[in-house]
């Protein structure tokens, strides 16, 4: 592998027009104000390094062709004069001639006799070394990981364009020598994340070992750094909080453990608040801040807390500063909104049933007008997997598919986007359907009017059709769309995708009732998720959702569906359109 320096960073439109990018995502703004198609940024660590092998190769058979003509024309007599060697001009001699100083051709022949077969057995090509991404990645590692194996791993399977984690950010302070605290402890962050990870899909403990120790540096560099109100407010420190989050990830293999994770969200809660909305004036500052938010929403409606004002405030400063982002920025502060109302639910600010369904109901609104503005970039493809791509199961690390159906999306970013949007509507609508349960209780649910009750068979086939749409996008999450990836390998974005999955697939593991063949197929999702990619909090993940009895359970689904049949038992030629997918600009597709 040849590094061939730093490549550019732009859209492929900015580089051929020579003009600078802002690197905006989904596309940069230079392309949306030319009304032109992006076509997306390159993966920086494959351009940095280049595969020179068939260069070389041909190199040695041009050689090889000279070497044999020359000697084919060479009389007996001339063969056994004494020849200083071709390349001798190249050789520096600090007394004398080149010639001179090295030894003659019959005590340091120019290719040793032994290997001379080569040669006379066919093109070299038949004797090529196997490309090492083809054999099984357990016969590839030595018996032993090094600290810079661990870190290569982690970046690979970290190599989205665009990644937080493969810009300079990293890459500088993994190399800085005589580093702050906080410097120091991101450093140990990388090097237990990455140690653990490898641990886990290598089975060795002596990285396991090192992930420990580093962990426990990390932690201890961290309080360090946190006495100093300036050092507090570093990039370096809220990114060594953000790794410390992903080896939980990694390591909490109890259901328990997931608290862990939890403590490290709030902690960097409490710096974004600290940093206040000064963090998002540097590009790096405001990747940690996207990369952050979604996942202390997630804990807010984990723990029933409420979302912080800053972070709401500082996402709504964030769509003035990139404009490309703005509906995913506009569905967070709809995900705020829905956290807030689960914790005055449990507060008990709010306690009317209807009152309750008339807020749940407004944000359930909110979640189908953003859809229904949704621009083009955000359409996705629905495929059958074809019964000729025998390779598809390999590529998704030997999970069928649940209903032969998948997913395929513009980028990553859309994908987690698309599930960030089911998964509010799966709680919305639990919210919904619970106290339409405790209204039927204390009245006869024939008292409610026509209307409403349509719209509650409307929220029920809808629930479960989020719960398959989120296995449907499984797929591309792990990288299964790429026909030519290896499936020994994954492909990069399948690590990352793998992260991002995990509370998708929670909310759609409960939806149905633990005998559900959805509820089934989620478990072995997790599972290999688990094993694969060596995230232990997948397997956690998947005892919970063993356990839990379901959102839409027996008793809740008798109370909405008690004067109509279900879904399942109604001409599909009656039942209403349902807004989340007639609202779709050109994605009539997606209706199954």
């Amino acid at each position: 592998m040849v590094y061939c320096g730093k490549p550019s960073k732009g859209c492929g439109e900015c580089r051929t027009r020579k003009i600078r990018c802002d690197q905006a995502r989904p596309a940069c703004s230079q392309c949306i104000r030319g009304k032109r198609d992006c076509p997306g940024y390159r993966d920086q660590l494959s351009l940095m390094f280049r595969d020179e092998s068939k260069s070389v190769m041909r190199k040695a058979k041009a050689e090889a062709g000279s070497s044999t003509s020359s000697a084919s024309s060479a009389s007996p007599a001339r063969s056994s004069q004494k020849r200083s060697p071709t390349r001798s001009s190249r050789i520096a001699s600090p007394g004398g001639s080149a010639a001179e100083n090295l030894p003659s051709e019959q005590t340091l022949p120019l290719v040793d006799q032994a290997f001379n077969f080569i040669f006379d057995m066919g093109p070299p090509e038949d004797f090529a070394m196997p490309n090492p991404w083809s054999l099984p990645l357990e016969v590839q590692p030595p018996p032993e990981a090094s600290q810079q194996e661990a870190i290569c791993y982690f970046l690979r399977g970290n190599a989205i364009p665009g990644s937080l984690w493969m810009g300079d950010f990293v890459t500088r302070f993994l190399a800085e020598p005589g580093a702050t605290s906080s410097q120091k402890a991101m450093q140990s962050s990388i090097i237990a994340v990455s140690s653990a990870m490898l641990c886990r899909v290598r089975k060795m403990t002596s990285l396991g070992d090192l992930a420990q120790k580093e962990y426990v540096s990390a932690l201890n560099l961290l309080n360090t750094a946190l006495k100093d109100a300036g050092e507090a407010k570093t990039n370096q420190a809220l990114g060594a909080v953000v790794l410390l989050a992903v080896y939980e990830i990694v390591t909490s293999r109890a259901p328990r453990d997931i608290d862990q994770w939890t403590n490290h969200i709030t902690g960097a809660t409490a710096l974004l608040d600290l940093r206040g909305p000064e963090q998002l004036k540097t590009e790096i500052g405001l990747r940690l801040f996207l990369h952050l938010r979604y996942q202390i929403i997630i804990s807010c409606i984990q723990r029933d807390a409420r979302v912080p004002q800053s972070l709401l405030d500082c996402t709504e400063y964030a769509m003035f500063l990139r404009p490309g982002e703005a509906h995913g920025n506009r569905l967070i502060m709809i995900i705020g909104r829905l956290s807030n109302l689960r914790v005055d639910i449990r507060e008990k600010i709010l306690t009317d049933p209807r009152e309750i369904i008339s807020v749940a109901s407004s944000i359930e609104a909110d979640l189908i007008a953003w859809l229904a503005v949704l621009p083009p970039e955000f359409n996705y493809e629905t495929h059958i997997k074809s019964p000729y791509d025998f390779m598809f199961q390999e590529r998704c690390r030997g999970l069928a598919l649940y209903d032969d159906k998948y997913y395929e999306y513009p980028s990553l970013w859309v994908c987690n986007t698309w599930n960030q949007y089911r998964c509010a509507r799966i709680l919305v609508s639990e919210i919904i359907v619970s106290h339409i349960r405790k209204l039927s209780d204390s009245s006869s649910i024939r008292l409610l009017s026509d209307e409403f009750r349509q719209h509650c068979k409307t929220i029920w086939a809808t629930t479960q059709r989020l719960a398959v749409d989120i296995c449907r996008s499984v797929p591309y999450h792990l990288g299964a769309h790429l026909k030519h990836a290896s499936p020994n390998f994954p492909p990069p974005e399948s690590y990352m995708g793998g992260l991002m999955l995990l509370w998708p697939l929670f909310l759609a593991g409960i939806v149905e009732n633990p005998n559900h063949a959805l509820r089934r197929w989620v478990i072995q999702c997790l599972k290999m998720v688990g094993h694969s990619y060596g995230f232990d909090q997948a397997l956690a993940i998947m005892d919970i959702v063993a356990a839990d009895p379901g959102i839409l359970r027996e008793a809740e689904a008798r109370a909405v569906a008690e004067e109509y049949p279900t879904p399942e038992e109604t001409p599909s030629s009656t039942i209403p359109p349902d807004l989340h997918y007639s609202q779709i600009p050109q994605s009539g597709d997606t209706i199954f």
